[in-house]
């Protein structure tokens, strides 16, 4: 008799960020696997539709989409019968917030229940029966080492249980970094971020970016900055951006196509996302596949993909003159951003390839099957 899979998620089509492209390829991955290791999957969704799906083009073979669009508390009712009925070796439910729900299936489930911890989420859980159904998971996914320490801080899940699973690139994206045309180094500079743009995520650092910006503005009069995301802060962000009299030198665009998103990245000459928030940082992989240099946040997994001085630079969440000098330097040498930039594709190839992924998953599975 074949082994079962079931995976619980919240969203993986419906919206951007980060959390649905790693669901995105934490499908992917299950359903190649599948075949490899003589399983059977499902996937329950919390947010998405049929149509959602399709319009994605993700077209699983092995793998069975079972759409929602009906919220937290059906997306509880269809994990409990599909438990009942089908008795999985294996439940994946894809947020510390919905390991209650894994506890309360885990007398159908086999082999038990596991979730995925992905950065903010995990760093601290007030909720008792949170922290108590996160202990008693058989296995937690990672995406950082950062985010394990900081789960086993606020749940106080054994170490032993915590496998690290780091994101990797869409691959739709990995194709067309590949036969992207190189830009030259003497166009005009530009900067650019990519971001969830909500008020509640302040600590992002895009206003830190664009204040750092003004004031190199006089000394690299071609440069100019490119923000791409959409949210509630972004009409803060403009007026911030128009009151310091940025002008057109400052682009807000948001609703990009994945084609535009790679076009973006081609285009750019340095990535920056100060951010003090990252679980991982999947946009830092993105820029560094186009062979980009990153800024990035000196805190959660943001170091664990960039490399201080190799591949980037890294920035105190609240240090302008750190920031302010990390971009002058990177905007004042068009051959420092080469060599980092190439630095930063070969880590990229190196380490986090949607291959690599499907392998770490893999060896995940393998030992949660033999326990």
């Amino acid at each position: 008799m074949k082994r079962r899979v079931v995976a619980a998620l919240s969203t993986i089509f419906k919206v951007e960020g980060g959390i649905p492209r790693f669901n995105q390829a934490l499908c992917r991955a299950l359903d190649e696997l599948a075949e490899e290791m003589g399983f059977e999957g499902r996937v329950l969704s919390q947010d998405d539709s049929r149509l959602d799906y399709e319009r994605s083009g993700a077209s699983w073979r092995r793998l069975e989409f079972v759409p929602g669009g009906d919220g937290p508390y059906r997306l509880s009712l269809r994990t409990a019968a599909e438990c009942f009925r089908r008795r999985p070796d294996v439940l994946i439910v894809g947020l510390l917030g919905m390991t209650p729900l894994g506890l309360a299936c885990r007398p159908l489930v086999r082999c038990g229940y596991g979730f995925v911890a992905y950065g903010t989420e995990s760093w601290h859980e007030p909720r008792l029966s949170r922290r108590i159904a996160a202990r008693r998971a058989h296995l937690v996914f990672a995406v950082s080492n950062d985010t394990a320490a900081a789960l086993g801080r606020s749940t106080g899940v054994s170490p032993g249980r915590i496998r690290w699973l780091p994101g990797c690139l869409d691959p739709a994206l990995e194709r067309w970094a590949s036969t992207a045309q190189a830009v030259r180094m003497d166009d005009a500079p530009e900067l650019l971020s990519v971001s969830r743009l909500w008020a509640e995520e302040l600590r992002k650092g895009v206003d830190h970016a664009i204040r750092a910006f003004a004031r190199l503005a006089p000394r690299h009069p071609r440069a100019r900055y490119r923000i791409v995301g959409k949210g509630s802060d972004k009409p803060r962000l403009q007026t911030l951006a128009a009151s310091l009299g940025l002008g057109d030198r400052v682009i807000f665009e948001e609703g990009l196509s994945d084609r535009e998103l790679a076009d973006r990245y081609r285009k750019c000459s340095i990535f920056v996302l100060p951010s003090g928030q990252e679980g991982f940082g999947i946009v830092y992989l993105e820029a560094m596949r186009f062979a980009k240099p990153c800024v990035g946040g000196r805190a959660g997994g943001a170091p664990e993909v960039i490399e201080d001085g190799r591949t980037g630079f890294l920035v105190g969440f609240l240090d302008p003159d750190g920031l302010e000098a990390a971009l002058d330097r990177l905007l004042g040498d068009p051959e420092l951003r080469r060599r980092m930039g190439e630095a930063g594709r070969r880590r990229v190839e190196e380490t986090f390839t949607f291959d690599r992924f499907r392998a770490r998953l893999g060896e995940g599975l393998a030992e949660w099957f033999s326990s």
